[in-house]
């Protein structure tokens, strides 16, 4: 797979079984954006390659910063976030060397659904001596939302991945104007293969609105639920987390690790992107090598990239 100079339509977007039927736009293009993205070794540093961009999808160039061995790649949705019918694809290529960090400027806003539902949907290639991360951003789910976001993932044999995804009950510090857990639906379905043999596979249907009963069974009493899969070796330990989120780390038969995660939000966050990026630099540097990006002083704070809480 390769970036194509081609626009991205709906036909190749995927519907899943629970929202079949739904209306959706009788324009396969309109409605429709994405960006079609290579990743490239120039000398030490990960650059752009071919590239495709199509509104409301916007890449910033790369930043490669001193002292860093991986660039930051930022994704900027140029409306206010998903609306009822949108589709978003991401087709993301990383050749055999590169090192990124690959994240959206913000959370992932999903708006109401009125006839249909918005999608966002990756399709990411990790080729041998390539380390990825992506976080794609924190999804807020607003009242009466629809939501499918769908992940499809090959990796070459010695290629590494990390992926972190992050769910919040709504727009929920609003008083009486709180929507935790108003969504309609939410579907997550996200597989990941080596050398064609599929080693993960992730997929759930929440069905919405949640009472207080239903929202504690599904988060415990939190605000916040995520998860991380590392394709490549994990530490035999991790750092304690804080007292207000609960962490689980399952190793998987493929020899890649699962990690889980349910709390308070900004917690919860900054646990996940501080694991990933402390993980992604044991790899490309050595087990006592700051995190990625955190300590480097060139990024303003912002979801990922905020310091942890006294």
């Amino acid at each position: 797979m390769g970036p194509r100079p081609a626009r991205i339509t709906r036909n190749e977007l995927t519907i899943p079984p629970e929202f079949r039927g739904l209306c959706m736009s009788s324009h396969e293009a309109s409605r429709v954006g994405g960006a079609r993205i290579e990743l490239v070794k120039v000398g030490e540093e990960t650059r752009l390659g071919t590239c495709y961009q199509q509104v409301p999808v916007r890449l910033m160039p790369p930043f490669v910063m001193d002292g860093e061995p991986a660039c930051l790649l930022y994704l900027i949705n140029l409306t206010a976030g998903l609306m009822d019918g949108d589709a978003h694809l991401i087709e993301l290529t990383a050749r055999g060397g590169t090192r990124a960090v690959v994240t959206g400027q913000s959370a992932t806003r999903v708006h109401p659904a009125l006839v249909s539902f918005s999608t966002q949907e990756w399709v990411v290639e990790v080729e041998d001596e390539a380390c990825l991360v992506v976080l794609p951003g924190p999804v807020i789910p607003f009242r009466g939302s629809r939501y499918y976001q769908r992940g499809r993932v090959d990796l070459a044999p010695s290629a590494r991945l990390i992926w972190g995804d992050i769910w919040l009950p709504g727009r929920y510090d609003r008083g009486n104007l709180s929507e935790q857990f108003q969504f309609d639906r939410i579907v997550q379905d996200f597989e990941v293969r080596r050398d064609g043999r599929l080693v993960y596979r992730d997929r759930f249907r929440w069905d919405g609105p949640w009472n207080a009963e239903e929202a504690d069974w599904h988060f415990g009493g939190n605000l916040a639920c995520a998860s991380l899969f590392v394709a490549g070796p994990m530490p035999t330990t991790l750092p304690d987390p804080s007292p207000k989120v609960r962490r689980s780390t399952f190793r998987l038969e493929s020899g890649d690790t699962c990690v889980r995660w349910c709390g308070d939000p900004p917690t919860v966050t900054i646990d996940l992107a501080h694991t990933a990026l402390c993980v992604a630099a044991r790899w490309t540097v050595g087990p006592e090598a700051p995190p990625w990006l955190l300590e480097s002083g060139n990024l303003a704070p912002n979801h990922w990239f905020s310091p942890a809480p006294i």
